[in-house]
């Protein structure tokens, strides 16, 4: 394994695969190289699972659950290597936050964050150790008395994307590990170094062999890994497309799922909004982790008279944002995480002038940055709410403005995609606002700010956002399968 030095903090930039506490040279040699989305240079490589890779990684965590230690321990002994792992993970915080600008063009602000998020959740759950409720007493309506335990669901596969990939695997690991579950986590096959450090903090706390293995895989080695029978659940968070496709090909074994998918979520900015408020929030909404977030609020729709001076603070405020290198600490919005993703997202921009849109700010490459894959933050104004950039996920710095006459259009407009992810309301009237709030038809919705997500908040969609929750007990919960034990022995009664 080699350490190579990089912007002043010596990280880790080749990887091989984590089975059973041992890493392992993948068996056909294939590497997945990473390109730094700002220099556009090779960071390193980790190796490619192949499908013998995976029944290793799969037979590893299948062993761990079925005959080790970890799922047999209390949930008090978990949470105690929940906090060991926690510890050890902030030991390499700053390398990992290195690592994660390179690997992502996140700026260094948001690097960090990702990196210190998996230690906070895992501390989150280790407290919850001592009030989640595992087992309960019950007298049913026919008079016998049931034991209903909450048992770990098995082996998980844990999928996570490229744009927060640290960070998003603390919305599964932490929840699946104290329950009693083993893990395979497959990082995206563009930010595969990160996750290794996951299993240089799993061996120095000590867990268990089998218990946490990492495979780096392709798409085919995925969909393998989704369809293996040595899997109980599938925790996804990525695009809808990919989504659909991994609730088809887990079908054939029943496998549990949550699922976490695209987004297109609206923000209603209501007659009395402050101005003040919808840019503070709506600025480091869309354009946060560098617009490449499911919870973007994407579309903004204001009323018609309020247009021109609502586009007009918001265009002044991405006019001054900074675009560049994420390694300053004065940027604001780094690169699109690799060549294709830029593609796609100027695609859009392409579709918005092709049906008519106007861009208020951006529309394209910011002037003088030449290398890299940047895109300036933009702003479409003059399409209809039927436009491809009102209506797809286009995950980067964009935001597209809808008008409406009266609120009736307005809640339509907002429920008018095929997602369900966010959302918010800006208006000075709490009670006009929450009960605009109830009409919107997602998984969450922000009054007077644009994105919120809380630890110990359930965090998940509907429609083809997905399905299952996140975070909060919920979140463990999803990790734990009920077995019910009638313990009278008397004969069968009905009712």
């Amino acid at each position: 394994m080699t350490i190579t030095p990089i912007a002043g903090t010596a990280f880790v930039t080749e990887r091989e695969l984590f089975i059973g506490n041992e890493w392992r040279p993948g068996s056909t040699g294939q590497r997945l190289t990473v390109i730094d989305p700002a220099t556009e240079q090779p960071v390193g490589s980790a190796a490619a699972a192949s499908s013998a890779d995976i029944d290793a990684g799969v037979a590893a965590a299948r062993a761990a659950f079925d005959h080790g230690p970890w799922p047999r321990m209390t949930i008090q002994e978990r949470a105690a290597a929940l906090v060991r792992f926690a510890e050890e993970l902030e030991k390499d915080a700053e390398a990992v936050t290195e690592l994660l600008v390179a690997e992502t063009g996140l700026i260094l602000g948001q690097s960090r964050g990702g990196a210190l998020t998996m230690p906070a959740m895992l501390r989150y759950y280790a407290g919850l150790a001592d009030t989640f409720p595992l087992v309960e007493k019950r007298v049913g309506v026919t008079g016998f008395t049931a034991r209903i335990e909450k048992r770990p669901v098995g082996v998980v596969a844990a999928i996570v994307p490229w744009n927060a990939p640290l960070a998003l695997a603390a919305f599964k690991l932490p929840q699946a590990l104290l329950a009693g579950c083993t893990v395979i986590m497959k990082p995206s096959e563009d930010t595969p170094l990160s996750a290794g450090y996951f299993a240089d903090a799993a061996l120095r706390a000590g867990l268990p062999a089998g218990v946490l293995n990492i495979l780096p895989a392709l798409p085919t080695e995925s969909d393998l890994l989704v369809r293996h029978p040595g899997i109980d659940k599938i925790t996804f968070t990525g695009s809808t497309t990919v989504g659909r496709a991994i609730a088809t090909s887990a079908a054939d074994t029943l496998k549990q799922l949550t699922l976490e998918l695209g987004g297109k979520s609206p923000a209603v900015v209501l007659d009395d909004a402050s101005l003040q408020r919808v840019v503070d929030t709506m600025v480091p909404g869309v354009t946060g982790n560098n617009g490449e977030v499911c919870t973007n609020p994407s579309r903004l729709i204001v009323p018609e008279h309020r247009k021109d001076e609502i586009v007009g603070a918001l265009a002044e405020a991405f006019a001054a944002l900074v675009v560049g290198d994420p390694r300053d600490p004065k940027t604001d919005i780094g690169p699109m995480i690799t060549r294709k993703h830029y593609e796609r997202v100027m695609g859009y921009l392409a579709s918005a002038t092709e049906e008519g849109g106007r861009f208020a700010v951006g529309g394209g490459r910011p002037p003088g940055l030449d290398t890299g894959f940047y895109i300036a933050p933009t702003i479409i104004t003059d399409v209809s709410p039927g436009a491809r950039v009102a209506q797809e996920e286009i995950f980067g710095p964009v935001l597209t403005v809808l008008t409406y006459r009266d609120e009736e259009e307005a809640v339509r407009i907002a429920n008018g995609t095929e997602f369900g992810l966010s959302g918010a309301v800006y208006s000075e009237d709490f009670d006009h606002a929450l009960q605009t709030a109830r009409k919107i038809n997602s998984g969450t919705v922000n009054i007077n700010n644009s994105i919120t997500i809380d630890i110990g908040v359930p965090f998940g969609g509907v429609k083809q956002s997905g399905y299952g929750r996140e975070l909060g007990p919920e979140g463990l919960g999803a990790f734990l399968n009920t077995h019910v034990i009638f313990l009278d022995g008397e004969p069968l009664r009905t009712l």
